[in-house]
C-alpha cells in the first residue's frame, strides 16, 4: 500500500528532528519549512472531518453523505473511527456563504435587466 501524504509529512518531520539532534539545524530547518508549506497547501486534502461537520459544511443530508461513504472509503477519502464516520474535507462540497450567493443573484439580476 502506498504511503499517505500525512505519513510522508510525519516521516520527513521526524527525519528533520533527527538531523537537528545530530547538529544539522540548517537541513532540519529547510525540511520543516518545506513540510509546513506542503501541509498548508494540502490542508483540505489531509483534513478529515466528522460526519456532523461534513453535513454542516455542505448542507447535504446524512443520507447523502452515507450514500457516498463506501466509495470514498474505498478511495481513501473516508474512514470509520469507532462508530463515527469521517470524510476527507476535499471531497465534501462547501455551500456558498449566504452573502456570496446574494451577491451572485444581484449581479445576475443586473445582467438580466441590461440584456432585457
Amino acid at each position: 500500500m502506498p504511503e499517505t501524504l500525512v505519513q510522508v509529512i510525519a516521516d520527513e518531520l521526524e527525519d528533520a528532528a533527527v538531523l537537528r539532534r545530530k547538529g544539522h539545524a540548517k537541513d532540519a530547518d529547510l525540511i520543516e519549512r518545506i513540510m509546513a508549506r506542503v501541509s498548508a497547501a494540502s490542508e483540505d486534502y489531509i483534513t478529515m472531518i466528522s460526519e456532523t461537520a461534513a453535513h454542516m459544511r455542505s448542507g447535504k443530508s446524512v443520507v447523502w453523505l452515507r450514500g457516498h461513504f463506501a466509495q470514498w472509503l474505498a478511495d481513501g477519502h473516508a474512514e470509520l473511527r469507532g462508530r463515527t464516520r469521517y470524510y476527507r474535507q476535499v471531497v465534501i462540497p462547501q455551500r456558498s456563504h449566504p452573502s456570496v450567493a446574494a451577491e451572485q443573484g444581484r449581479l445576475a439580476g443586473e445582467e438580466a435587466r441590461r440584456a432585457g
